[in-house]
């Protein structure tokens, strides 16, 4: 009955496992899907933010757009992990914290980097060169 029992067990494992696998790649391109859609609805909303103050003279809400990086990044942090274009946007974001002011100043380059995120996705090529220069002008001044 051991004989019998020991081939029937070790197919319902294998079932088992190829179930658990399609599932567990269902789930993470559920994720994916769900951090694309987050990162799009970050830097589309820092884009209009920015333009639509431009627009009608008022001030920058620096808070909102600081927030805006806050979830770029931790989106990047999350889909991509911890590389270059990761520490430039976290840099940016810790820069931006500490002396909020200073988002009046970098307001066109803020707007480029939400629209290049924005057209490009979170795997873009210019994004990230623009966090970059963005990063150096608020380190090193324009």
């Amino acid at each position: 009955m051991k004989k019998k029992l020991l081939p029937a067990l070790c197919a319902l494992l294998l079932v088992a496992a190829a179930a658990f696998a399609i599932l567990w790649r269902q789930e993470a391109a559920r994720n994916e899907n769900n951090l694309r859609g987050l990162w799009l609805s970050a830097s589309a909303t820092g884009e209009t933010v920015i333009t639509e103050y431009q627009e009608a003279g008022e001030e920058l809400p620096s808070c909102q757009v600081i927030a805006e990086l806050r979830v770029m990044g931790d989106v990047c942090l999350l889909a991509k992990g911890a590389g270059p274009d990761y520490t430039d946007l976290n840099a940016v974001y810790g820069i931006l914290s500490l002396y909020p002011e200073r988002c009046s100043d970098v307001t066109e380059e803020l707007l480029l980097v939400f629209q290049a995120a924005s057209e490009e996705g979170l795997n873009g090529f210019n994004w990230p060169l623009r966090v970059n220069e963005l990063r150096n002008a608020l380190e090193y001044g324009p």
